[in-house]
């Protein structure tokens, strides 16, 4: 029987991925900073595409963005933005609804990753926008300031994942650029499986950070001991601060400046808020429909679109199922030993019950006993005829 449904699975296998979750559209929480499911056809007028410009003339960022379905089908009519153009250089960016400020709030980013093809060099981190009076997002560039970049890139044989802080020096006046140290475990996996990966960064109140990768925990430290420096410079002047605490800049807007050698980059369920509850419940409400379904839910949700696959189910393991229960129902030799049909089948000599050797005998003494009766009655005979006849 467990081949029979071994072969079956294997024989639906191909349909398994058209028979999927199907997406079920998300509502915004009220009171998140920032919360995009892409569930739009379009791009969002919300986003604004870079148009920053080099030598004058020529745009910066030439890179097409696009919302696309996702080519992951595990989620049926799921939407993402997507980083179409190769080898080109791509920024886009969209305001918070309010201004986020670091004071006594945590912070808590999360926001999806989905590789279809292997990487062979690029980024896919975001960026956290310092607020400044005069941001503007049709200029956003690399020069932008940002407080907060964070998420996976890879160039080569290096695999990482990006937590940098850029915050102002409560002592020089200057703006100091801090990132934390790798976690200690392969991440090639994220950018050569083939699957989304969820990415997500918690700062607390109290400088601890935290970086979680599809829920798990990867890495966690503080703000004021983990971080390292980026520039000689920059570690002069963070020694001289006694590595005091110090604020990050307040944030109003997010975005995506990337290049990127590979195309087809997918980007999902972007989310900022200082509540863990409204992640939680975001999370969940995203990326908690990517649970796979079992192999009994895979048979039954295929047969919607394919009833016929009934047929392929009964016959490759309702059939055997009968079968088996038909020759192994009950009879004199299967049933249990504390009754007078019960046989079991084996090579040693059967002990005879006491019923059989009566009846064995009865039936041996049936012609003999006639014998005897026929014998008495001829004597019998004879012995009148004898008596009759004398004178």
């Amino acid at each position: 029987m467990m081949r029979c449904l071994l072969f079956c699975c294997c024989l639906c296998s191909p349909h398994f991925s058209a028979a999927q979750n199907a997406y079920r559209r998300v509502a915004i929480p009220e009171q998140a900073y920032f919360a995009e499911p892409f569930d739009a056809g379009a791009l969002d007028r919300n986003w604004v595409v870079s148009k920053a410009v080099k030598d004058e003339q020529l745009l910066k960022y030439d890179g097409e963005w696009a919302i696309e379905e996702s080519r992951e089908r595990r989620l049926l009519g799921n939407r993402g933005l997507v980083l179409k153009s190769p080898g080109k250089h791509h920024a886009i960016s969209a305001y918070l609804r309010k201004t986020f400020h670091f004071s006594d709030r945590p912070l808590f980013l999360q926001y999806e990753v989905f590789f279809p093809e292997t990487v062979d060099c690029g980024g896919a981190y975001i960026k956290l926008l310092s607020h400044t009076d005069d941001l503007r997002l049709s200029g956003f560039s690399d020069a932008t300031p940002y407080s907060i970049m964070f998420g996976p890139d890879k160039c080569g044989s290096s695999h990482k994942i990006h937590f940098i802080v850029r915050h102002r020096d409560p002592v020089s006046g200057t703006y100091l650029e801090k990132h934390a140290p790798q976690p200690e475990l392969d991440l090639s996996e994220y950018f050569t499986d083939q699957r989304p990966h969820l990415y997500s960064l918690n700062v607390y109140p109290d400088h601890r950070f935290e970086i979680l990768v599809d829920l798990t925990l990867i890495h966690k430290g503080s703000l004021l001991e983990d971080m390292l420096s980026s520039r000689a410079e920059d570690q002069e002047d963070s020694s001289s601060a006694g590595s005091e605490p110090f604020t990050l800049s307040s944030v109003s807007a997010l975005g995506f400046e990337l290049w990127s050698l590979t195309a087809d980059v997918m980007f999902d369920n972007i989310f900022l808020s200082d509540r863990v509850e409204e992640a939680q419940r975001w999370t969940q409400d995203t990326w908690g429909q990517r649970k796979s379904p079992g192999v009994i839910e895979k048979l039954l949700m295929a047969t919607l679109k394919r009833p016929w696959l009934w047929g392929v189910y009964v016959v490759t393991v309702g059939l055997p199922i009968i079968l088996f229960i038909s020759f192994m129902w009950p009879d004199k030799r299967f049933g249990p030993p504390d009754q007078d049909y019960y046989y079991k089948k084996t090579d040693e000599p059967q002990k005879e019950r006491r019923q059989d050797t009566e009846e064995l005998l009865s039936r041996a003494e049936g012609p003999a006993a006639a014998a005897a009766a026929e014998s008495r009655a001829v004597r019998r005979a004879r012995s009148t005829h004898s008596s009759g006849s004398a004178p």
